[in-house]
Order: C-alpha cells, then sequence, then structure tokens
C-alpha cells in the first residue's frame, strides 16, 4: 500500500509539473488530446521514465528537457532512499540486502557512465535538448513555423506549418496561425501537395475561432451549412 501510494503521488507530481511547463495537462498528439487518452498517455510516460532514461522522453511535450533532465536526476537521487527504506521494512532479513545494493549502485554507474559518454559524442550544440527549458509551444512557434523546411508533408515552409497544425489546438502558435490561414484562397488555386481534403477537415474542425481569420471562417461556417 505505501509503495502504490508513493507511485501515486510521483506520478501526480509529475503530471502537475508537465502542466507547469506546458500550460496544458492534455496530450499534443492528434487524436490523443482527450481527456482519457491524455491521461493514459501520462501514466505511461511516469511508467517510461521509472524504466530508463529513454532520451525520447526529452522531446517537447512528453516530458521536454528540463523536466527530462530533473526526471533522470530525481531516479538517481531518490532509488538509495527507497532501497534503504524497504530495507529498514525488512525486520526478517529476507534481502540479500549485499547483492540489493550491489546491483543498484551498478546500475546507477552504468547509467551516469551513459550520460557521460552521450554528452562527450555528441554535437555541443544538442546538448542543450537534454536540459535547457523548451516548452512544446516554444518549440512550434519556434522551430516549426519559423525554422524548420521540410516535415512529412513535405518540403518548403508551408507545408512545414501545415504539418504543425497536425498537433493538438491548443499548441497552436494563434496569432501566427490566424495570419497565416489567410493563404487559404492561394491555396486553393495552386493546390500544393500538403493541402490535401483530410488537412482541411482537421483544420477546419479542430481550429479555434481566434486562430482563423474572420474571412475563412465565414467560409468554414458556409460549407459546413
Amino acid at each position: 500500500a505505501m509503495t502504490l501510494a508513493w507511485l501515486a503521488l510521483e506520478c501526480a507530481v509529475l503530471c502537475g509539473l508537465r502542466w507547469a511547463v506546458e500550460g496544458s495537462w492534455r496530450f499534443h498528439v492528434r487524436g490523443l488530446d482527450g481527456a482519457i487518452p491524455s491521461c493514459v498517455v501520462h501514466v505511461m510516460l511516469y511508467a517510461a521514465s521509472l524504466a530508463a532514461p529513454f532520451p525520447l522522453l526529452r522531446f517537447p511535450g512528453y516530458l521536454g528537457p528540463l523536466l527530462y533532465c530533473g526526471t533522470v536526476c530525481y531516479q538517481l537521487a531518490v532509488s538509495p532512499l527507497m532501497l534503504l527504506v524497504a530495507l529498514c521494512f525488512d525486520g526478517k532479513d529476507s534481502l540479500p540486502r549485499t547483492m540489493l545494493w550491489v546491483l543498484m549502485l551498478s546500475a546507477m554507474a552504468l547509467v551516469l557512465v551513459g550520460i557521460a559518454l552521450m554528452a562527450t559524442y555528441m554535437m555541443p550544440e544538442k546538448r542543450i535538448w537534454f536540459y535547457k527549458h523548451k516548452s512544446l509551444r516554444d518549440y512550434v512557434a519556434g522551430y516549426c513555423w519559423m525554422t524548420r523546411a521540410e516535415c512529412e508533408l513535405g518540403a518548403g515552409r508551408d507545408a512545414s506549418r501545415a504539418g504543425a497544425l497536425e498537433f493538438a489546438p491548443w499548441v497552436w502558435p494563434t496569432a501566427k496561425v490566424r495570419s497565416w490561414l489567410e493563404g487559404w484562397e492561394q491555396w486553393e488555386e495552386e493546390k500544393p501537395g500538403w493541402f490535401g481534403e483530410s488537412w482541411k477537415s482537421w483544420v477546419r474542425k479542430a481550429a479555434p475561432r481566434d486562430a482563423v481569420p474572420p474571412a475563412l471562417q465565414l467560409k468554414f461556417e458556409k460549407a459546413d451549412a
């Protein structure tokens, strides 16, 4: 019971920290941003952070660089404490104390060696992605919207911005999206590869009203009537 309570507390605290970092407790993937899927995904992220410091978790929207670094440091610091508490409750000395300490300290040493090797051999400019705060909203508004030139929808700045709108709407940089969507009529004439029916349907359905120019909002309402 104590173990379950401790795990539940850690999971709740991590959820609160992710909420504080991202500005939302909902998951960022389209179709998984509902209440129940978001809770399930959060439990999975928590379980993954317990299992191992998977580098994927540093991506903004999962744990993010800052929380990723924090969870790794926390797990390294709390593991000896948790083992010590467990051994204190073992009144019959039924647990192999020496073996447990050797296994845990060996695992911690292996993690530290792995971190040191990774930091040594990676490109120096990439190291900040393992510890510096970056919310998914900042990532989308900065890299996806202004820097990235290619994504799964195709090459070019417009394709990259269209790809950014594949995220759940709470992630969108609203003002930038509203300004960019003013090119809708031009895209209908030019028909770029990323401007498909599936993408248009998603934007019409998911876009918040303040992310859509008034003329385009009127067009959407007429199409849905």
